[in-house]
C-alpha cells in the first residue's frame, strides 16, 4: 500500500507540472500572438492602399475606379517628409489620403539610440470613372534647401509619375 501512496503521489506531482507547462506555454503562445498582431498593426498603417505602386517615377496605368497608391521609402527621423507637390487633376484622380508607416526591424527591437528601421509614405489615390490622363509629383523638401546631390539622383529629392486611367 505505500508505494501506491507514492506512486499516485509521483503521478500526482507529474500531473500538476504538466499543467504548468501546459499553462506556461499556452500564455507564451498568446503573448506572441497579441505581439505579432501590434507589430501588424504598427506597420500596415490605417487607410486602405489599394494596388502599390514601388516605383521610383514612371507611368501607371489604373483602371476606371480603382484605389491605388505610390509608396515611397523614407527615414522621418532623418526629416524625409514626402508631400504632394503636384497634386492630380482630380477630373482624373482624386486624392485619397497619405500616411507615414513605420517598418519594424532589429533596431527598432533593440532601442539602439538614434538607429530606427525607417519606413514609407503611401499616397493613396482612386481614379475617376472615365479614362484620362494626369501627372502627380511627390517631394521632399528638406534636400532640396540642402543644395547637395544625392546619390540616387533626381529622384531622391521628387518622384514624377504619369497616370493613365482607362
Amino acid at each position: 500500500m505505500g508505494s501506491d501512496v507514492v506512486g499516485g503521489g509521483t503521478r500526482s506531482r507529474k500531473r500538476t507540472w504538466r499543467r504548468v507547462l501546459l499553462a506556461v506555454v499556452a500564455v507564451l503562445a498568446v503573448a506572441g500572438a497579441a505581439g505579432a498582431v501590434a507589430i501588424h498593426r504598427m506597420t500596415t498603417g490605417k487607410l486602405d492602399h489599394g494596388t502599390v505602386f514601388t516605383t521610383g517615377s514612371g507611368e501607371l496605368i489604373v483602371k476606371p475606379g480603382q484605389l491605388f497608391s505610390v509608396e515611397v521609402s523614407a527615414h522621418r527621423s532623418w526629416g524625409d517628409v514626402w508631400t504632394v507637390a503636384q497634386a492630380p487633376d482630380p477630373a482624373v484622380v482624386q486624392t485619397v489620403g497619405a500616411e507615414y508607416v513605420r517598418n519594424f526591424g532589429l533596431p527598432d527591437l533593440t532601442g539602439a539610440m538614434g538607429a530606427d528601421s525607417g519606413g514609407h509614405y503611401d499616397f493613396v489615390f482612386r481614379a475617376a470613372r472615365q479614362p484620362g490622363r494626369t501627372t502627380l509629383t511627390l517631394h521632399v523638401g528638406y534636400r532640396d534647401t540642402l543644395g547637395m546631390t544625392f546619390s540616387g539622383g533626381p529622384e531622391q529629392t521628387r518622384r514624377q509619375f504619369t497616370v493613365q486611367v482607362g
